[in-house]
């Protein structure tokens, strides 16, 4: 039952340095309440789901309050003190373009890609799913590779290209004064 908890804490998104205090808060509400506890309501571990979700939910309020000074080298990088807001932006972004590159792959590409990659499946798995052959799952992947690949190079050569492009300056945003004469 003491597993149980542990993990019921950790679907509610109690960090595992915090879970053990508060599957031991869990047990000790339970032996205070156990006097209330009706077998005609529910079952034992349904009772103690409740007194988790409920003592999480209180852990979870406290926690604006709460004021933690992270000293771990290893904490403060899960904390994300490692990044700069400039590089958690550039991975914001990188992870945009990546999304949009997927998504402008055909379906059955793009799943098996994101099925394999994203979501670790097998590919046998992927195989035995669809009732295809391995080898059809393997060149699919590939083929998504190569897809998202050539996408990104054609969105660089268009960057460039706009990049490249004289910007015409309207006579609003022109400069005061002469306007420079081009020698062709």
């Amino acid at each position: 039952m003491i597993r149980r908890v542990h993990r019921w804490l950790g679907k509610l998104r109690v960090p595992e340095r915090d879970r053990h205090d508060l599957s031991q808060e869990v047990f000790v509400a339970a032996l205070t309440s156990f006097g209330c506890h009706d077998p005609a309501q529910g079952s034992v571990a349904r009772w103690l789901n409740g007194i988790t979700v409920n003592l999480a939910s209180h852990y979870h309020a406290k926690a604006s309050r709460r004021n933690e000074a992270i000293t771990d080298p290893a904490e403060l990088c899960k904390a994300g003190g490692g990044a700069t807001a400039i590089e958690l932006l550039l991975a914001a972004e990188r992870r945009r373009l990546l999304r949009s590159l997927v998504l402008e792959l055909p379906l059955e590409l793009r799943s098996v890609l994101v099925q394999h990659d994203l979501y670790e499946i097998s590919m046998r798995d992927i195989a035995e799913r669809r009732e295809i052959p391995l080898s059809t799952v393997y060149k699919r992947r590939t083929r998504a590779l190569h897809g998202a690949q050539e996408a990104l190079a054609r969105r660089v050569a268009a960057e460039q290209e706009r990049c490249a492009k004289p910007h015409v300056v309207s006579d609003d945003l022109a400069p005061p004064g002469p306007v420079p004469q081009r020698v062709a």
